[in-house]
């Protein structure tokens, strides 16, 4: 190992291995810029060349050379009052493809930056990638702000971003673009769905092709013309003293479509696209233990009736109501096994004072609970469900959970484990509700745990797991005193952790089970803040009633996946579910048990020929999501009936 003393009094710390590649580049500059020291990563005519700063001289075959480059730093710290370069560094190592930059300063002894750069080719798309790391051994007093660079020296105004309401477009007279989870911005700018921008690469030299730049979507980012940067306020802190997130840089061919596929396989290597099957689903179903639990029945048998074999897998029916309390779902955390009986809606007498009606989207509907009544339920008696409507033909799923919901009533009612008091109440609810905090260890273990029983007792029978109610944790949520940090974050890395789970299983088992959330972007209040938990599952079949308002916002998060929405009024909003059919390829949404609480089989005969209609024209068309340069025009509010 050896250490190159810096003028100004500064070290590197070269590894074996690097010493000989470290004389060569500095021969090969030795010419032009003899007083330069260069570091680089890969070799000929794809490699990324950084000063002895850790700063982007030049990337072979990826980005435009710079001339006069605009900063002599790769980046900036602001802390406390002061601006900290990422120059200088106190130490450069090299370990196999890699080059660590490690960063601090006198002034602020305690706080160090770490600089991981990596060059990789995949699929014939060369990707540079850093790994920021920020250390302090004291707590933070005050906001603390990254911003490194780009290694642009302009965004250009036809760079194209993937915008929140679903809408791909040019930055344009915008000068900064930004994404929202964890954290906060430090500036603000043209908000967008993911943490990417993909900039032409032809506007920026003679060369064709893309540059994806992105970071990882675990927390806030912020593009401006030079830089990324995010700030970790002073109340959520860095995670035990540490935190660590990625940009990527890759250049590829293609347009803003590769670019979006190159996010997806780049930055979410791990969470792969749901089962194939999801893409050919045009008709799903929602039913709510409609009926005293005869409605699932009617329905299926109805429905059967009505569409011939070849087309029941492209319907899916989803089991709703089917556990005890939300919260618990049947499970019993100590001895992680199930409960085999149990009664469903046994808190029905506690909602009959909840009101019969409400006003959706200008039509008075009903909302109440006069048919959620007690039912005895067992775990054989979910499989026979279950099983009753694969064995027509139909793929079928159950309900995961109620987001973060519980109920103060529960035996293991713990008040460290509440974020907030609030939620859905209802029949199947037990006490005052209140959404749960993720970054306590107990509730991320009861779900994980619960996740592994559930599949274990009934994966062999099931297609889909849905998680309801993913919105209860917004973007910028902290934790409590409690259990404190990033709320946000925490739901977002518990949701990537039950997608690995599901995905593990389906491996082991040779299944095809899809987990898909409920995010309900754009479609609840404060929908601008609704985080995209999505990004780490196979897809959404969310809660937003189909309404018009929801659709865009999840093109992005989904664009691998599919879009769904249940509908609890399918006669009275049946132009919503047309409209959503029809212009963002979501599938006939059908339920029963609540809302209007008419299934399938209870409907006219007039009712059920506009709902065959609408799927035999949506059958034959896989989704494939498809972002929009203009959204369509939301159908007037009128009655469905």
């Amino acid at each position: 190992m050896k250490s190159i003393r810096r003028n100004g009094g500064n070290y590197w710390t070269i590894l074996p291995g690097f010493s000989l590649l470290t004389c060569v580049v500095l021969s090969a500059f030795a010419a032009d810029e003899p007083q330069e020291k260069k570091f680089v990563l890969g070799h000929g005519s794809d490699s990324v060349v950084l000063n002895a700063d850790g700063v982007l001289v030049r990337w072979e075959g990826g980005m435009p050379e710079k001339r006069n480059p605009v900063s002599s730093s790769a980046g900036e710290v602001r802390y406390a009052g002061k601006i900290l370069k990422l120059a200088k560094p106190a130490a450069v190592s090299r370990l196999s493809n890699e080059l660590a930059f490690t960063y601090q300063w006198p002034e602020e002894r305690g706080l160090q930056v770490v600089v991981r750069h990596q060059l990789n080719r995949e699929d014939g798309v060369w990707t540079w990638k850093r790994q920021m790391q920020v250390k302090s051994d004291k707590k933070l007093a005050g906001d603390l702000t990254v911003f490194v660079e780009s290694g642009l020296q302009q965004l250009p105004s036809v760079t194209w971003l993937p915008l929140v309401n679903g809408v791909g477009a040019p930055l344009g007279t915008n000068e900064t673009a930004a994404y929202r989870l964890a954290g906060t911005l430090p500036q603000s700018g043209a908000m967008l769905a993911l943490p990417m921008v993909s900039a032409p690469r032809r506007a920026l030299s003679r060369h064709s092709g893309q540059l994806m730049i992105a970071a990882d979507p675990y927390f806030s980012a912020v593009f401006t013309a030079t830089a990324i940067g995010w700030t970790y306020p002073a109340e959520g802190g860095l995670e035990n003293g540490c935190e660590t997130r990625s940009i990527f840089i890759s250049s590829h061919k293609g347009s803003p479509e590769q670019s979006l596929d190159c996010f997806f396989r780049t930055v979410l290597p791990d969470i792969p696209p749901g089962p194939k099957w999801l893409h050919d689903i045009a008709l799903v179903d929602y039913d709510y233990m409609s009926d005293r639990g005869e409605g699932w029945f009617h329905d299926i048998d109805t429905l059967a009736s009505a569409l011939p074999q070849e087309d029941r897998h492209k319907v899916l029916f989803c089991l709703h109501g089917w556990y005890d309390f939300l919260g618990r779902y049947c499970f019993d955390a100590k001895t992680g096994k199930f409960d085999r009986e149990w009664t469903v809606f046994s808190s029905y007498e506690a909602t009959q004072k909840a009101p019969k009606s409400g006003s959706i989207g200008g039509d008075s509907v009903e909302v109440g609970f006069a048919n959620c009544k007690p039912l005895n339920m067992s775990v054989k008696e979910v499989h026979a469900r279950l099983n009753y409507a694969r064995a027509q033909g139909f793929r079928v799923g159950i309900y995961f959970a109620d987001g973060m919901n519980a109920g103060e009533g529960l035996a293991d009612f713990d008040p460290k484990c509440v974020l907030e008091w609030g939620g859905w109440q209802g029949a199947d609810s037990k006490g005052r509700s209140y959404i749960q905090n993720p970054l306590h260890p107990k509730v991320r273990n009861f779900y994980l745990a619960y996740a592994k029983a559930l599949l274990a007792e009934f994966g062999p029978d099931i297609d889909m797991l849905d998680w309801d109610e993913t919105f209860h944790i917004p973007a910028g949520r902290l934790g409590t005193k409690e259990a404190p940090g990033y709320a946000d974050r925490a739901a977002m890395r518990l949701t990537h952790d039950l997608t690995c789970l599901v995905d593990d299983y389906d491996r082991a088992h040779h299944q095809q089970i899809a987990f898909l959330t409920s995010d309900c972007l754009g479609a609840v209040a404060g929908a601008k803040d609704k985080a995209p938990y999505a990004l780490m599952a196979h897809g959404t079949y969310q809660d937003s009633w189909c309404q018009p308002q929801a659709w865009s916002y999840g093109i992005f998060p989904n664009y691998r996946n599919v879009l769904w929405s249940c509908c609890w009024w399918p006669v009275t909003k049946w132009a919503w579910i047309d409209y959503g059919v029809r212009n963002y390829q979501a599938a006939v949404s059908l339920s029963n048990g609540w809302g209007d609480d008419k299934g399938f089989s209870e409907m006219t005969v007039e009712q059920r020929a506009r709902v065959l209609a609408l799927f035999n024209w949506r059958k034959d068309k896989p989704t494939k999501l498809k972002w929009f340069q203009q959204l369509p025009a939301a159908p007037v509010q009128s009655k469905g009936g």
